[in-house]
């Protein structure tokens, strides 16, 4: 999956889905939250592209255990909009049946990815939680023009 994702060949990545996954990235970004199904991870790939430039997105490591995998790696990106890079490293963790990825979770460093975006630390404070969750409110910032 993640040799498709590198290719740009979105279609493998989506075939290697079950019908009713599930995926979850947290922060402020546009294309953060919660996607169901291979339709909201289509337009999660088309949103993210559109906001950012994924100038390297590598594999590190893959640990897998019985039907969970976490795969870390890191990436460095350019905001469209802002012309900012952040890097950040991340884990991915997933849930597999019968074959396929029914489930997974971005862990990332998303106050890197919120300043490149353009957001100030006084706007993002005001808007998330004791545990710095972002009010969900902030998560959806338009679309670029």
């Amino acid at each position: 999956m993640y040799d498709a994702y590198n290719k740009g060949d979105i279609e493998t990545v989506l075939a290697n889905m079950t019908d009713d996954f599930t995926w979850y990235a947290p922060g402020p970004a546009p294309f953060a939250g919660q996607r169901r199904g291979r339709d909201e991870m289509r337009n999660f790939f088309t949103e993210t592209v559109r906001w950012v430039q994924i100038d390297q997105f590598d594999v590190d490591e893959i640990l897998a255990d019985g039907d969970k995998v976490v795969v870390l790696g890191q990436q460095r990106a350019t905001v469209r909009e802002t012309g900012r890079h952040f890097e950040t490293r991340w884990a991915h963790v997933y849930t597999l049946r019968n074959g396929k990825v029914s489930a997974g979770q971005v862990f990332t460093d998303t106050d890197a990815i919120a300043s490149a975006l353009g957001e100030s630390t006084r706007e993002r404070q005001a808007l998330t939680g004791s545990l710095g969750i972002t009010h969900p409110a902030f998560s959806g910032r338009g679309t670029p023009e």
